[in-house]
């Protein structure tokens, strides 16, 4: 490509794009400088500096390409860098630590190496104004401080600046550090400048100046810049040469980068941008990657993956083919047996280019289609036929016809369709006894052609009777379980497998037995009178729950009977009352629940009760008066279920019968004497009297009151013949009369 005449606004990037009848390909872009050189404002400028401080002449502004090479003048002289005069990296003039000597006109003479050119700036007339209070010494201050930089991996080198003013400037010195370690090579320009040569990764980092006044308690001065390695793109993963696809595919071309800052990817198609073309079906992946759906023939071409950053740009390409071919077979129809209920799927998977249209027949009817579409009957993205749920009635057979524009094909297939097995007498739940036998049933009806395989389980574990075994499966599938015992509870399944569908049902056995006899039977004496407490650990309930607990017991020996006959399930202890004290009592406890009562536990030891006084008074009292000063008492013991103990004997209390005075007692140390003859009684007196029981544990209650008058005078008062004649005769009646 030739540029006639160049002017400046040819400068620019170009591109060469190639062309043939597969496609465009894009040529990497090249740079065209123009170089020119435009002309310096023509006033003058002035600048006014203290003395001592560093004086910053800038370049004027001028246009120019390439940038021009610059030399700084004074009054006709050129100057030269000194340790106090410095030309910066951008053609600055830096004057340290000025003095009146340092005032002038200043200007720059800047030459165009491409064509020649060269002009002279205006002057910059410098002013240095006296100050008489500025001290011999003055701390360091940056003046021009490093920029940050990003420069290319592998380019020849790069400089970093620093320029620092101080007084006496003689003593000023310039150390550079990178990552905290100091730097020793590079260093030149009185250590302002440090040039890093062939800049690596390595290189990278934060970058120092320290401007340090020797022999001076001034703090240095400081300035940072940091330098970041630009490393230029590489492609990661590229596309073949050369990609051959059909029509209606979808391809993905690959294209990955890597790089520092990471790479901008762009994509073209014969030399136009993708994004310029706005087709819905190209879409740019997130790894960088192009994916095109549904291919047409017009996406033919040359596609190109440019990866460019700051260090420079990298391309790859690809040639993409897309053709028609006619349909073949893939994968054909294939005979299918399905079970009633169940999903037939018929395959039919073809290629070809355009994609070829599937249409699938019974007969003459059609069942399913790109544009038909009969319930049940769904055409699959693969090109074969679902069926759901499949009929009985739909066995017979099928054909998969393809066409596109290059030409047709078909293949049929039979579809067999079985009854469907199905368990219609499941297994039920069942609590058995033990030692009686378990039957669980397991009846299926099923498609005659096929035949039924049964496999039990329990607690998922497969069951396999022996030929001796107690566990026996029948003929129609039922599971018998003789001897049944608690190792037999858990859940059965019972899974039917066949070639018309498999089924499954779960029961649960239990096997129950009676109770444990409860543990660690232990009575002790309640706080209570006349109870005991009873406490038990609760037995093994025979997998069927304790319905109540039966308390028996046996008092002195006697044989054993049922004292509580209903203690709640839940009970663990309980106090029997309604005993009788200084009696002896054994206990013992049985649980009862759905089978039936259960052992007895071991019998407590022998407890006895304490005594206790008499619950009941002496029973059936007369009293008789005897003589005119005595009076004849009789009784009978009390109950012997309220003796409370061994009765020792009596207690006998009298008194004046309406008055409230006190008694007198009488005592009758014998129990088997149950009569007293009361003497030295007031004449034609009544009284009355009370007799209470007394044991080990102390006097019973006192009898109601009865009353008895003592006779009038000097009778005498028998009870018959035999006793008047014993007194006539004798009268020693006390002999035959206990005296009280």
């Amino acid at each position: 490509y030739v540029i006639p005449s160049l002017q400046k606004l040819d400068a620019g990037f170009y591109r060469c794009v190639v062309r043939n009848r597969m496609g465009a390909l894009l040529q990497r872009k090249s740079e065209v400088q123009v170089a020119y050189m435009g002309n310096f404002m023509n006033s003058d400028q002035r600048k006014t500096v203290s003395q001592g401080h560093a004086a910053v002449l800038n370049l004027l502004p001028i246009t120019s390409c390439p940038r021009p090479q610059v030399t700084w003048f004074r009054e006709g002289h050129k100057i030269i860098p000194s340790n106090r005069i410095a030309i910066t990296l951008e053609n600055q003039l830096v004057i340290l630590a000025t003095t009146a000597s340092d005032s002038g006109a200043y200007y720059v003479q800047a030459v165009n190496e491409r064509n020649g050119e060269n002009k002279t700036s205006p002057f910059i007339h410098l002013s240095i104004a006296r100050d008489i209070g500025t001290p011999e010494a003055v701390a360091p201050v940056i003046v021009v401080a490093p920029g940050n930089r990003s420069v290319v991996a592998g380019s020849s080198e790069t400089t970093l600046e620093c320029i620092a003013n101080a007084r006496p400037v003689e003593e000023l010195s310039v150390h550079w550090k990178r990552n905290g370690v100091r730097l020793t090579s590079g260093l030149h320009s009185f250590g302002r400048r440090l040039t890093i040569s062939n800049p690596t990764s390595a290189d990278t980092g934060l970058y120092v100046c320290e401007a340090t006044l020797q022999g001076s308690a001034f703090e240095p001065a400081r300035a940072k810049a940091f330098l970041s390695i630009i490393e230029p793109p590489y492609f990661t993963a590229e596309p073949e040469s050369r990609i051959l696809a059909e029509v209606e595919e979808t391809v993905v071309i690959a294209c990955q980068a890597m790089g520092v800052p990471l790479p901008t990817l762009q994509w073209y198609k014969d030399a136009v941008s993708i994004s310029k073309l706005q087709n819905p079906r190209y879409m740019v992946l997130s790894s960088g990657g192009l994916r095109i759906q549904k291919l047409c023939p017009e996406d033919s071409g040359i596609f190109q993956c440019f990866a460019s950053n700051e260090g420079g740009e990298i391309q790859t390409h690809t040639y993409l083919d897309v053709t028609n071919v006619a349909p073949a077979f893939i994968r054909r129809p294939e005979d299918t047996t399905v079970t009633d209920g169940m999903t037939a799927v018929l395959r039919c998977e073809v290629s070809g280019a355009p994609k070829p249209a599937i249409t699938w027949k019974t007969g003459s009817q059609i069942l399913a289609s790109g544009s038909v579409r009969i319930p049940r009957f769904m055409l699959l993205e693969s090109g074969g036929l679902q069926i759901t749920p499949v009929f009985i009635q739909d066995a017979g057979n099928y054909t998969c016809y393809a066409a596109n524009t290059e030409g047709s094909l078909e293949a049929s297939a039979a579809l067999t369709v079985w009854n469907r097995t199905s368990i219609v007498h499941p297994p039920e739940n069942q609590v058995v006894i033990k030692g009686t036998m378990a039957t669980l049933r397991c009846g299926a009806t099923h498609d005659p052609r096929i035949s039924l395989r049964y496999i039990w389980k329990k607690d998922n574990m497969v069951i396999t009777p022996s030929g001796s075994s107690r566990i026996v499966v029948e003929k129609d599938g039922s599971l018998l379980i003789s001897q049944t015992w608690s190792g037999d509870i858990g859940d059965y399944t019972c899974e039917i497998i066949s070639e018309g569908g498999n089924d499954s049902r779960t029961a649960r056995l239990e096997v129950i037995e009676l109770p444990h006899p409860p543990q660690n039977l232990l009575a002790s004496l309640s706080s209570r009178s006349h109870a005991v407490v009873l406490s038990w650990v609760r037995p093994f309930d025979g997998n069927s729950p304790v319905l109540y607990y039966i308390v028996e017991l046996s008092e002195n020996n006697s044989p054993w009977k049922v004292h509580l006959s209903n203690v709640g399930p839940e009970m663990t202890g309980i106090t029997v009352g309604g005993l009788t004290p200084a009696r002896t009592y054994q206990f013992r406890v049985c649980a009862v629940n759905q089978v039936g009562k259960g052992q007895y536990s071991t019998e407590t030891s022998r407890l006895m009760l304490p005594e206790e006084p008499p619950s009941a008074p002496p029973k059936n009292i007369v009293a008789s008066g005897r003589t005119n000063q005595s009076i004849m008492v009789q009784w009978q013991p009390p109950p012997e279920t309220e003796h409370n103990g061994v009765l020792r004997g009596y207690i006998l209390r009298y008194r004046l019968a309406g008055l409230p005075g006190e008694h007198q007692q009488r005592n009758i140390t014998s129990p088997e004497v149950n009569y007293c003859l009361v003497t030295d009684l007031i004449i034609w007196t009544q009284y009355e009297i009370q007799v209470a029981a007394y044991n080990g544990a102390g006097l019973g209650v006192f009898s109601r009151a009865v009353t008895e008058y003592t006779l009038q005078g000097g009778e005498l008062a028998f009870q018959n013949h035999q006793d008047a004649e014993a007194w006539s005769g004798s009268q020693v009646c006390e002999v035959q009369i206990a005296m009280c």
